[in-house]
C-alpha cells in the first residue's frame, strides 16, 4: 500500500510541475532584440554602418562579418564610406583606412541655387540569402522624394587597400517610379 501511495505522490508532484512549468512558460516577459547595425545622428551629420561581407573563416569553423562604416555630412553633401579592419605591421594598429566620397548633391541630381535644402536620411537594410552578406545604404532625400541604394566594397591588392563605392540604384518614392541604373 505504501508502494501504491508513494507512487501517487510522485505522479502528483510531476504533474504540478508540468502544470507550473508551462504557466510559467506562457506568460510574456521581456524580450531581448539585439541588431547588428547602429546608426546616430548629432546636428547636420549622421553615421551608420552595415555589413559589406561575410566570410567562412576554415581555421575557427566560424563566419566572420565585416561592417562598413558610412558618414554623411550634410554641409557639403558628401557621403563617405569605409571598411574598418585590423592591420598591425611594424609601427601602430590600424583599423580605419581611407574613405571613399560620393556626392549626394550630384547623385540626386539637386539644383542647389533654384530648389530647397536637400535633407537625407540613411540607413542599411538586408537583402536575404542570395545577398552573399552585404547589405545595402539606402538614403533618402525627403525634398525630392527619392531614394537610392549603394554599395561598398574594399578591394585588396598588396599592401594598398582601395574602397569602390558604387550607385546601385536611384528612384522616386511612389507610385509613378522609374528606376535608373548606376553610372
Amino acid at each position: 500500500m505504501k508502494s501504491v501511495h508513494k507512487n501517487a505522490s510522485g505522479i502528483l508532484l510531476l504533474a504540478a510541475g508540468v502544470i507550473i512549468g508551462w504557466g510559467v512558460a506562457s506568460v510574456p516577459g521581456p524580450r531581448a532584440i539585439v541588431l547588428a547595425n547602429g546608426g546616430d545622428r548629432s546636428g547636420e551629420s549622421m553615421i551608420a554602418t552595415g555589413p559589406v561581407l561575410v566570410r567562412y573563416d576554415e581555421g575557427r569553423k566560424v563566419q566572420i562579418s565585416q561592417d562598413a562604416l558610412y558618414y554623411l555630412d550634410y554641409g557639403s553633401g558628401h557621403l563617405f564610406a569605409t571598411v574598418p579592419s585590423f592591420r598591425q605591421s611594424s609601427g601602430p594598429a590600424k583599423v580605419l583606412d581611407n574613405f571613399a566620397e560620393r556626392d549626394l548633391v550630384a547623385d540626386f541630381k539637386i539644383d542647389l541655387d533654384n530648389g530647397a535644402r536637400p535633407r537625407f536620411m540613411m540607413t542599411t537594410g538586408a537583402l536575404g540569402a542570395y545577398s552573399e552578406g552585404w547589405a545595402p545604404l539606402f538614403v533618402f532625400e525627403t525634398t525630392t522624394n527619392q531614394v537610392a541604394a549603394y554599395k561598398v566594397q574594399q578591394q585588396t591588392v598588396g599592401l594598398t587597400t582601395k574602397h569602390k563605392f558604387e550607385l546601385i540604384e536611384i528612384r522616386p518614392i511612389g507610385s509613378k517610379s522609374t528606376s535608373q541604373a548606376s553610372r
